[in-house]
C-alpha cells in the first residue's frame, strides 16, 4: 500500500515526465518543420539584377508529393523581372528541373501582335536559355513548365492505351515588361519553335 508522501512523490513524477514528453515533441516538431527540402528555384538575370524564381507548385516526378499546388481560381505565383529593351536576360534551371523533360514558353511584343515562342528540352541536355528583347520583339514575360512521369489517359480510352497528356510536375512565371513599356498591338500570333 502507498503511502500519501510516496503518493505525492509519484505525481510529481509523473507530471515531471509528461512535461518532459512534450518538450521533445515539441522540439522535434521545430527541428523536423526547419529541415524540409526546399522546392527547386531558377535564376532569372538580366543586366545586374537576378531574381530566384520558386515555382507556383512542384510536385515529385510520379506526382505523389507535391508542394505550393495552385489554388482553384488557377492563380500562378508571378515573379516581377522588368527586362529593358535591347538587353538580353539569361533563364537557368536547376538540376532538378532540367533533369526531367522541360518547356519555355517566352511571350513578345511585336508591331503586329503578341509572339509565343516556346523551347522544348530533353532531360539533361539544357540548363541555360538566352532570352533576348528587341525594340521589334519586346519580352514581356516567360514561363517555364517542368513535366512528370505521370500521364493521364484520354478521356474514354483504356489507361494502358497510347496517348493522353503528361502532367505537369512545376510552373515558374516572370513578368518580364520592362517598366514604362505599353503593349499597344495585343493580336494573338501564329506561335514559333525555339532553336
Amino acid at each position: 500500500m502507498l503511502q500519501p508522501g510516496d503518493k505525492k512523490a509519484l505525481t510529481i513524477i509523473g507530471a515531471v515526465v509528461v512535461a518532459a514528453l512534450v518538450i521533445i515533441a515539441g522540439a522535434t516538431a521545430l527541428l523536423v518543420r526547419g529541415h524540409e527540402k526546399p522546392v527547386p528555384a531558377l535564376s532569372f538575370q538580366a543586366g545586374d539584377h537576378l531574381s530566384r524564381v520558386e515555382p507556383s507548385f512542384w510536385c515529385s516526378a510520379k506526382m505523389d508529393e507535391c508542394t505550393g499546388v495552385v489554388s482553384n481560381t488557377g492563380n500562378v505565383r508571378v515573379v516581377d523581372h522588368p527586362v529593358p529593351v535591347g538587353s538580353t536576360a539569361m533563364l537557368s534551371v536547376p538540376a532538378e528541373v532540367s533533369g526531367s523533360p522541360w518547356t519555355l514558353l517566352a511571350e513578345y511584343a511585336t508591331p503586329r501582335g503578341l509572339l509565343r515562342v516556346q523551347w522544348v528540352h530533353l532531360p539533361d541536355t539544357k540548363y541555360t536559355q538566352v532570352l533576348k528583347s528587341t525594340p521589334n520583339r519586346v519580352l514581356i514575360g516567360a514561363e517555364v513548365s517542368v513535366i512528370s512521369a505521370v500521364q493521364v489517359p484520354i478521356p474514354g480510352q483504356p489507361a494502358n492505351a497510347e496517348g493522353g497528356d503528361l502532367l505537369l510536375r512545376g510552373v515558374y512565371s516572370i513578368r518580364t515588361l520592362p517598366i514604362g513599356f505599353e503593349v499597344r498591338n495585343q493580336t494573338p500570333l501564329a506561335g514559333e519553335r525555339g532553336n
